[in-house]
Formats: structure tokens, sequence, C-alpha cells
């Protein structure tokens, strides 16, 4: 036997009971309306069926969106370029002019008719040889390297025999550095290591610098530190034994690190 409607509203909560009155009110509404006004057309079934049994409005009147097409937006960036036009044409032109100056910066004739390859090559371009000094407190290296950078010898304080305080003198680096030309006059190296297909070189076959009237870059020499082997080094050069390599110095660069910022230095030895 069914309960009477006013038994199952007292029987509920307060709001549940405002839910199902309204609930109510809304089928009293929406029959009353389609009962008293007659649809002049069919219309398509409703889209918001659970909203409109709330008594919520819902706009069925919206038009359908357009497809977007995900390329429009780069259509322009892969249409393929413009043919040549006047402008274009003008700065080609304008870039042949400045690739003209450039060229009188070099040494070049800019109306010269001959091609590329048969131009020389300038010779203050050429990379040259390296002769690298480090001349510390304690001992000083002395590097002579490819105009790659790849190193042909290398020696330091010790290879001549000495040990511990002894690397440290100034007698033992001025002796490094003859020893050191003296080697570089009998080495025989190649460009690229044993294994390239390049002639064997000697100390003869690097050309003079270019101030000299000879084609070349000749030896660049780089100073990096103040210990005592950087003054033994300039008088060896200087003097008698360093009368082979004298002549191939195009170039002397200070090559010693500064320190900007950075950690904390060590704390100074102090001794006594």
């Amino acid at each position: 036997m069914a309960r009477p409607k006013s038994l199952l509203l007292s029987s509920m909560c307060r709001s549940c009971r405002q839910s199902q009155l309204l609930l109510t009110q809304s089928r009293r509404t929406l029959s009353t309306t389609t009962t008293s006004q007659e649809p002049e057309r069919e219309r398509p079934s409703p889209r918001g069926g659970l909203a409109q049994r709330f008594g919520i409005k819902y706009n069925d009147d919206r038009a359908p969106r357009t497809p977007v097409d995900p390329l429009a937006a780069f259509s322009e960036v892969l249409q393929p370029p413009p043919t040549a036009t006047p402008t274009n044409n003008a700065m080609r032109n304008s870039m042949k002019n400045d690739l003209r100056t450039i060229s009188l910066f070099d040494g070049e004739d800019p109306s010269s008719s001959a091609s590329p390859s048969s131009r020389a090559p300038n010779p203050y371009l050429d990379e040259p040889y390296h002769l690298n000094v480090y001349a510390h407190r304690h001992n000083t290296h002395i590097t002579f390297t490819e105009p790659s950078r790849n190193p042909i010898l290398s020696l330091s304080c010790g290879n001549l025999g000495l040990r511990n305080a002894q690397k440290a003198s100034y007698d033992a680096s001025f002796q490094l550095a003859a020893y050191t030309f003296r080697k570089m006059a009998e080495k025989q190296w190649k460009i690229g290591g044993a294994n390239s297909k390049s002639p064997w070189l000697t100390l003869s076959s690097i050309k003079k610098p270019a101030y000299s009237g000879s084609a070349g870059a000749g030896i660049e020499v780089i100073l990096r530190g103040y210990g005592p082997g950087r003054e033994a080094f300039q008088k060896a050069l200087l003097g008698t034994e360093g009368r082979m390599i004298k002549p191939l110095i195009s170039k002397v660069t200070d090559g010693t690190r500064l320190k900007f910022g950075g950690t904390r230095s060590p704390q100074v030895r102090r001794l006594g």
C-alpha cells in the first residue's frame, strides 16, 4: 500500500523536501506549457533534457562552429620564397660592394679579374707555430706546438735530471731553454702527427715572418707566469743559444692568467 505524500514529506529532511517541491513545480509548469501551446513545427529533441527538468534555461540557438584548419597559421611560412625582385638585386649589389671594401683591407685589388684560386693567400692570416713558456715558482715548462696547437716537443727542468728545489733556480731554466732550442733544431715532425701523409719537417722548413720580406707566419712566443724561468728564457733566446730561433720569431704574447673573483686564494706560506 502506497504511503501518502504528506507522510513522505514529513519523513524527509528539509533540503530533500525543498528539492522534491521544486521537482513537482517544474513538472506542473512543463505540463501546462506543453498543453496550452501547440507546436507549429517539429522541433528536435532538446539537448538539455536534464536542465529543463529542473527549470534551468538552456540556449539551443547557438550557431555551429566552423572547422579550424591547423595549417592555416603556417601557410605563410610554408610558402616558397619569392623570385628575385629589384630590392633583392639591390641588396646583392650592396653586398658585393661590401666584399670589395673588405678585400681592400686584405691587400687585394678589387679590379683584378683573376680567379680566387689563382690569388696568393694573405701571409698575415696564416697561423704561426707556438712556443709556450710556463714559468712558475718551482719549475719551468716549454712546449713547441704546430699551428693547430698539437704538441711537437714538450720539456721541463725535470727532463734535464734536476730534482726538487734544483728545478726552481734561474740556472736550471736557462739550461732548459738552451736544451729546447737545440732539440727544436734537431727534431723532425709531421703536421698532423706521424701517421699523416705530409712530408717530414725541420726548423729550417718554417718560413720566416712576413715582415722580413718572405711569406710565412714564423713562431709565436707565449709567456705565462712570472717565475725565474721567464727572464732566463729571454736571455737564452737573445744570446748565442737562440741564434737559430730568433730570426723566426714573429710575435711575443703574454698569456699570464689574471684572477677576477672566484674562490678564495690559499693562505700565504710563511717560513720562520
